[in-house]
């Protein structure tokens, strides 16, 4: 059960985005091109996907909206039980690392019977099926706690968001000039790794987390909460942040760690708001985002917050998840070697969760 010491895969795949986002970068552009084209004339264009890939789906809302587009996340299986009325006008982007669960299979044959037309994003040598445009990413993981397929994702869907938003949206030059420095600038996040080792060693201790972020960060936080479980057999709940103040801040204790994903954008000040009730209640608070924005939500906090923070190169809004995620990668790869559980198995290394994952079909 015990990992050794960086030794795992989930660690491995961690420093390996970098590599993964100069190719998808590289690799994918054509298809990018492929997908705009086929998406740029539908009315709406939905985006589906399941656990990590709903969260990339929820990236990929605000990137699209920000070329504007009129764009809407939605889980598999809400797509394929639960649709919203659906016409041959929309598109569907179904997002799924291996391109052959259940539900993602079944969105993409609801959207085929009326006719929609589907761009697919997916991993390397996957099985997906039925998409007229299909984007492979990352490589196929190995560990079970999956990363480097979500940043490979979050790339192209970027990728596609400029494509469609071209010249006509200050939004979509924005997003073409960024893309080039995200591979760098995940290298020097990782090169800070020893930053977030104390933030894991408090958790590992305490075992309690929460995560909140607002816009496409709300998808960061419960991204990040799902790495820990994953990862760590942790109980960790995300929060859009609004949502941690109406309600979700009275399950908290005395120095339960709270990771606040907090890039510039027009949420600071309930940022600033939540970083005060949480120093109020004797919480451990971890900020993460771009320097102006640590300044602003400290500054707005007042006294009664103290923190400790990891910062990101700013980015435009849209494209910091990105970069976001990868200090949360690492708190719930540190966590896990700290508590000595496999970050890779699923959990199927034991007894229970093995006969668990035999007795129903992803």
């Amino acid at each position: 059960m015990t990992a050794p010491a960086h030794g795992s895969a989930l660690y491995r795949t961690i420093h390996d985005q970098p590599r993964v986002l100069r190719d998808v970068l590289a690799r994918c552009a054509p298809g990018a091109r492929d997908a705009a084209q086929l998406l740029r004339p539908s009315a709406r264009i939905f985006l589906s996907g399941t656990g990590t890939s709903f969260h990339a789906a929820l990236v990929g809302q605000q990137l699209l909206r920000s070329a504007g587009r009129d764009a809407w996340a939605i889980s598999h299986q809400a797509f394929a039980l639960y649709p919203p009325r659906l016409t041959a006008a929309d598109a569907l982007l179904t997002i799924s690392h291996r391109g052959a669960k259940r539900y993602g299979v079944r969105s993409v044959e609801r959207a085929r019977a009326i006719g929609m037309p589907i761009v697919g994003l997916t991993g390397r040598d996957s099985r997906m099926d039925g998409p007229a445009v299909v984007i492979p990413t990352a490589p196929q993981e190995v560990s079970s706690t999956h990363t480097a397929s979500y940043t490979g994702s979050l790339a192209a869907l970027a990728m596609v968001a400029a494509e469609l938003g071209g010249g006509s949206t200050d939004a979509g030059a924005e997003l073409a000039r960024a893309l080039p420095q995200l591979p760098a600038q995940v290298d020097g996040l990782l090169a800070r790794e020893a930053e977030v080792a104390p933030v894991a060693e408090h958790l590992a201790r305490g075992g309690r987390v929460v995560y909140a972020g607002a816009g496409p960060n709300a998808a960061t936080a419960t991204e990040g909460a799902l790495k820990v479980k994953e990862s760590s057999y942790l109980v960790a709940e995300g929060f859009e942040l609004e949502m941690l103040l109406h309600g979700g801040l009275q399950a908290l204790q005395p120095g339960d760690l709270a990771v606040l994903v907090a890039p510039q954008g027009p949420a600071l000040d309930r940022f600033a708001d939540l970083l005060r009730a949480l120093g109020l209640l004797g919480a451990r608070p971890w900020l993460v985002g771009d320097r102006g924005a640590l300044d602003a939500v400290r500054a707005g906090a007042g006294s009664a917050a103290g923190s400790t923070a990891f910062e990101l190169p700013r980015v435009p809004e849209p494209l910091s998840p990105v970069l976001a995620v990868v200090p949360l990668q690492l708190l719930a790869c540190f966590t896990a070697e700290r508590r000595g559980t496999d970050p890779d198995s699923f959990r199927e290394d034991d007894p229970v969760f093995e006969r668990i994952s035999a007795s129903y079909e992803l």
